[in-house]
């Protein structure tokens, strides 16, 4: 009995783990609804109220990666969810007009998923924490895609893929250079 039990209970585990290995799996998406020409009919709400398409990574343009990691985090590939480089001089730079940030595309998955609150010590702790499990729960590629499907763009648009459609008609994969570095 005990080791049916202890079978049982690995297998449990086992199926929990690979939902958790979902970095998304709680978010809603938005629908879109296409002619048979492949004009965009309609884009529905998610259920958050959000214009959400979820895109995989081979559907949205290297080149927009590339500026996104260019951009918010040149040292992706190299850091287990926090940079501590990046720690050390936003904390240096507390007293300055601007400080800098610090965080990660990790940190900013986690967050923008989990809707952590970030204007405190307490907040920005949980974010740290989160991130470091979230590097060791999920690949860089599902954060960096968790990332892309969940950046704000404005008003209620969120993620690459409603932002490509919406501002400009077009497929995430298909941006312009131009388009990808606005």
């Amino acid at each position: 009995r005990k080791i049916i039990f202890l079978l049982g209970f690995i297998f449990v585990l086992f199926f929990n783990r690979l939902e958790i290995l979902k970095p998304l799996s709680e978010k809603s998406f938005s629908k879109e609804v296409y002619d048979r020409n492949g004009t965009l009919l309609r884009l529905t709400l998610s259920d958050d109220q959000q214009y959400r398409l979820f895109r995989k990574l081979n559907q949205i343009d290297p080149q927009l990666q590339e500026a996104i990691l260019l951009s918010e985090d040149r040292f992706f590939y190299y850091h287990w969810g926090v940079n501590p480089f990046s720690i050390a001089r936003a904390l240096f730079s507390l007293n300055q007009v601007r400080p800098y940030g610090a965080s990660t595309i990790t940190m900013q998955m986690v967050r923008l998923r989990d809707k952590i609150y970030t204007k405190n010590l307490s907040g920005k702790v949980i974010q740290i924490l989160k991130a470091v499990q979230a590097e060791f729960l999920y690949s860089k590629k599902q954060i960096l895609e968790a990332y892309l499907n969940l950046t704000p763009y404005g008003a209620n648009i969120e993620g690459v893929g409603a932002a490509s459609l919406i501002y400009f008609n077009k497929q995430a994969e298909k941006l312009s250079l131009s388009e990808s570095l606005l």
